[in-house]
């Protein structure tokens, strides 16, 4: 495709740089052989002035007493002053005494004609050469006159000296061929350069012609437009050089207004610029926006022959999938917790059915009445301080997880969390708190069988943030174990583990939490998380791009 394309541009280019170049040397020549033409006149008038001053001003005390010493005298002239056609001396009554032709072999002062006495009046006039080519011989173009005077200055004689038609022809002539030949040479250059040219924008625009570069590049850029996923580009300077329009609509810009301008203008807060200093690409970087929808950021370097030219992010919509991760979550904890419900409702299925095969009818209803009642009492309570339904399907399950492990998981009755939290997502939320009940479940298996084993969970959202605490009455940790239990592989459950902590960590760090943990050994441990809300005088929880 681009072999067949290639004819077009070449011919394009080739077009117009002869044409150019044809227009430029028309003129450029056009100037110059005028210019060079009116040098050549004045050179040629100043010739003829110089010749017939000197001939005029030769030392002599009188006229040349004879045809044959006026003949020898001009033709001595002629032969001494160059680029001179013909030479003529008249006499005080205006005849010609000698002639003489360069160019010809007939030198005869016959067939001149006699000054006029108009003329001789004007030469005798002047004080140099006169310029007058109204009684030249034929077939001269240009003549100057000037008297012959004695030493007291009276007129003896004229002088003439004339240059031919022909004469000038051939220096134009000449002069024109001279630039004739530098124009073909600047043309044959030209056409050269002009292939130099088109095979460069070939490469440049990968074969193809500019008019389907530019349909394609359209095309393109129409398909960006109608992308879902927000586009940003920036040069090495920092300065906007592309935003697409799902961008512009997340990030809350003007199209129209932010190309070309400085991003530190159009988002100040923006990091992407870091980019271009690493030369890293980053990825899942979560975006603040002005209208408060989740947005993950990827964003990497843009290289050329080994540099980084410039950088591109991407924009992606997060709130309907955040939206729809929260209810397929709270989903899985619903299923999850009917598990741990049809797994205890069996244990307690075999109590009453062991207590009515030894005739304990009374009992078996009394322990009846009590399980339900239980169980009514902290379901409701765990939906009553828990609006959010993904979260309290996860309490609720680790809650039948913990009646199957024998501990005792309670809520803080002033715990308080809305349907749509403030602080951080319900997808964060439900990883901290499944990731610390869980740890203070593993923190009972390492200690002997027995009853009293404890968990309290308190969730507190107010209008500055958030507080969340897990407290267990387990075996406690060391120091030296506290102290790097955020850390990827730090465990005492073996090889394999280690990642649930860590994970609570990068979330309490990605939306600028604080974390403390507090541990005694043989008392229990306690994680207590906290949260400010992003408009409660601290900096926006999300990192910004």
């Amino acid at each position: 495709m681009a072999k067949q394309q290639t004819g077009g541009i070449y011919r394009q280019t080739r077009h117009v740089s002869v044409t150019g170049i044809l227009v430029t040397l028309v003129l450029a020549l056009g100037a110059a052989l005028a210019l060079n033409l009116a040098q050549e006149a004045n050179s040629r008038d100043r010739t003829l002035t110089t010749a017939v001053l000197a001939a005029a001003g030769a030392p002599r005390t009188a006229a040349p007493s004879s045809d044959e010493e006026a003949a020898a005298y001009v033709e001595m002239l002629v032969k001494t002053i160059p680029d001179v056609d013909l030479f003529a001396y008249y006499g005080l009554d205006g005849n010609p005494d000698a002639f003489y032709d360069s160019l010809s072999a007939e030198s005869d002062p016959a067939l001149l004609a006699p000054l006029d006495s108009g003329l001789m009046a004007r030469i005798a006039a002047g004080e140099g050469a006169l310029l007058d080519d109204s009684q030249a011989p034929r077939g001269a173009d240009h003549c100057a006159y000037a008297a012959v005077r004695t030493p007291e200055g009276s007129v003896t004689g004229y002088v003439m000296a004339g240059i031919y038609l022909r004469s000038i022809r051939q220096t134009v002539l000449s002069t024109l061929l001279a630039y004739l030949l530098v124009g073909a040479a600047a043309l044959a250059v030209g056409a050269v350069l002009s292939m130099q040219l088109a095979k460069r924008i070939k490469t440049e625009l990968l074969g193809y012609e500019p008019d389907a570069f530019r349909d394609l590049f359209l095309r393109r850029m129409e398909l960006l437009d109608a992308l879902d996923e927000g586009l940003l580009a920036i040069d090495k300077d920092s300065r906007v050089i592309y935003l697409n329009r799902a961008a512009a609509e997340l990030l809350s810009l003007d199209k129209t207004t932010a190309v070309g301008r400085p991003l530190a203008e159009v988002r100040p807060e923006s990091t992407i610029p870091q980019v271009l200093r690493t030369g890293q690409p980053e990825y899942g970087v979560s975006v603040q926006t002005r209208r408060h929808i989740q947005v993950l950021s990827d964003r990497m370097p843009v290289r050329r022959d080994g540099r980084i030219v410039g950088a591109v992010a991407i924009f992606r919509n997060r709130t309907e999938l955040a939206r729809l991760a929260r209810e397929l979550t709270g989903v899985q904890h619903i299923v999850e917790a009917m598990r741990a419900y049809t797994h205890e409702f069996m244990n307690k299925l075999h109590v009453i059915l062991g207590l009515l095969q030894l005739g304990e009818s009374a009992r078996a209803e009394e322990y009846v009445l009590q399980l339900t009642q239980a169980r009514a009492l902290s379901t409701g309570k765990i939906a009553e301080c828990i609006a959010e339904p993904s979260v309290a399907a996860l309490l609720i399950g680790k809650s039948c997880r913990a009646a199957e492990l024998g501990v005792r998981m309670t809520l803080d009755p002033e715990s308080h969390l809305s349907a749509e939290p403030a602080c951080l997502p319900a997808s964060a939320l439900i990883t901290v708190l499944g990731n610390l009940i869980e740890n203070a479940f593993d923190a009972f298996r390492r200690m002997p069988a027995a009853s009293g084993y404890e968990v309290d969970v308190s969730v507190r959202e107010s209008g500055d943030g958030l507080l969340m605490s897990v407290d267990d009455n387990g075996p406690g940790m060391p120091p030296e174990l506290a102290e790097h239990v955020f850390e990827r592989g730090i465990t005492t459950k073996g090889e394999g583990h280690g990642t649930g902590l860590y994970l609570v960590h990068s979330i309490v760090e990605a939306y600028h939490g604080e974390v403390r943990v507090e541990s005694a050994q043989g008392v229990g441990t306690s994680f207590i998380i906290s949260f400010r809300r992003p408009d409660a005088g601290q900096e926006a929880v999300n990192p910004i791009p």
